[in-house]
């Protein structure tokens, strides 16, 4: 299976960005005098199951995609056993982590890739260009008709015509 460029990428910036969270997590724990090996077991092990959660994520939506519109359902489908899938393995990987390892460590660091994800999403946000609101010297009536409308100034742009 090919990833488009864009996903490679979004995979990339929830990866760092939990590894970089869960090494500040870690810090943490040091810094309270709570670090254990148990901590880093319990951070690493959610870690990865977030990343592989969100790559599985991928995979199965990149696939649904591939689909042809006749198999629409035959695609919902898909997403729906894979979030289910994957919801079993989270709560499995955080059932392992609670009972082997710190669960404050395991439970906090679940919450990672959901947090990179809304930061991208409102970092995107923020980068996408804004749609022009207004036309200038046409309106709606003029483009159907194929003439040109006039404009007159206004009193935010100085150039009152009136």
């Amino acid at each position: 299976m090919k990833f488009d460029r864009s996903v490679k990428r979004e995979i990339g910036y929830v990866s760092i960005g939990t590894l970089l969270f869960t090494a500040a997590e870690i810090g943490v724990f040091f810094a309270l005098g709570k670090y254990t090996a148990d901590v880093l077991y319990g951070a690493i092990l959610s870690a990865c199951a977030g990343i592989l959660n969100f790559f599985l994520l991928a995979v199965t939506v990149t696939r649904a995609l591939s689909y042809p519109p006749e198999e629409e359902a035959a695609a919902k489908g898909l997403l729906k056993l894979s979030r289910i899938a994957r919801m079993f393995f989270l709560l499995a990987a955080l059932a392992v982590g609670v009972i082997l390892f710190s669960k404050w460590s395991t439970l906090i660091t679940i919450f990672f890739p959901r947090i990179i994800i809304g930061v991208r999403a409102v970092a995107v946000k923020r980068e996408a260009p804004a749609l022009p609101t207004e036309t200038e010297g046409t309106d709606e009536l003029a483009e159907t008709t194929g003439e040109e409308t006039e404009t007159k100034g206004s009193e935010e742009d100085g150039t009152d015509e009136n």
